[in-house]
């Protein structure tokens, strides 16, 4: 038996449980992670929880001009820096690291983990630690995702601050990222901010995995977006690629089939939609 409308309802509910811990991070002020589950829920965004509590290291003398970069810790992100877009700051992340939250891929929302993000860009490892250099930039209506190493990052809707690594690609790296939003094949549709007709263009990596999707060539906006392509056969699991989808209203039933080696659910009525392009 699919699931109910409310069932589904109440699994967002649950991911989003962890915006209750914000009211913590709350006094940190609105650079921090000031966002809500409210703010997204149209979307069905996750909601971040702060992982700045301690930024002791952090203030004015983070924008040090030392080339070896101001010390900070694993939990520190650049939301506690209380800088301008386009400042860059060089920052130290100490040897034996763990990993902290971190949503967005080669542009990262201003609350991920600085450190954490940059083991996810190649730039420092755990065991090591490094020196990281950041710039600060305006934010986006989209985050994507992906897996890096050994870093998986998480995707998000529309985020006030954003920053990127200074490296001698990092233009070539953020159009990129600009151009195609890069997802995982579990990645829902959910996170953009929902009106009817804009379209959103996302990169499917190889190696496509299983993942829920309701419907047949109109799907729930909580549903898969790489597996309904494959579905609708706009690529292939095993090569990824890209695709574009257009936001569309919701459906009073949608029907579950198979196609391509991929089986969708039926499912009654949901209030938002997507097709691909």
């Amino acid at each position: 038996m699919p699931p109910s409308y409310e069932s589904k309802q109440q699994e967002r509910r649950i991911v989003g449980g962890c915006v209750v811990l914000l009211l913590a991070a709350i006094v940190l002020g609105s650079a921090g992670c000031s966002k809500t589950k409210n703010e997204n829920t149209a979307a069905g965004g996750g909601g971040h929880t702060s992982t700045s509590a301690d930024n002791s290291n952090t203030g004015s003398s983070s924008q040090s001009s030392s080339s070896e970069g101001t010390p900070t810790t694993w939990e520190m992100s650049a939301a506690t820096l209380n800088g301008k877009d386009g400042e860059t700051f060089p920052l130290a992340c100490s040897p034996g690291g763990t990993a902290h939250s971190v949503w967005g891929s080669d542009i990262y929302t201003a609350d991920s983990s600085i450190c954490t993000a940059g083991v996810h860009s190649g730039l420092i490892t755990y065991q090591q630690g490094g020196t990281v250099n950041i710039e600060l930039r305006p934010g986006r209506a989209i985050y994507g995702c992906s897996e890096r190493n050994g870093v998986t990052t998480s995707p998000y809707g529309p985020y006030q601050h954003s920053f990127v690594f200074k490296t001698p690609n990092t233009e070539a790296v953020v159009r990129e990222a600009d151009d195609e939003t890069p997802v995982l094949w579990n990645t829902s549709a959910s996170m953009v901010s929902f009106e009817t007709g804009k379209t959103y263009k996302f990169k499917c990596p190889p190696g496509g995995k299983e993942s829920a999707v309701w419907g047949t060539d109109t799907y729930t906006l909580d549903s898969s977006i790489c597996n309904a392509a494959a579905h609708a056969g706009k690529l292939m699991t095993d090569s990824g690629g890209s695709v574009t989808i257009e936001l569309r209203p919701g459906e009073s039933s949608y029907k579950g089939s198979t196609r391509n080696g991929i089986k969708t659910n039926g499912y009654g009525a949901y209030p938002h939609s997507f097709v691909l392009k």
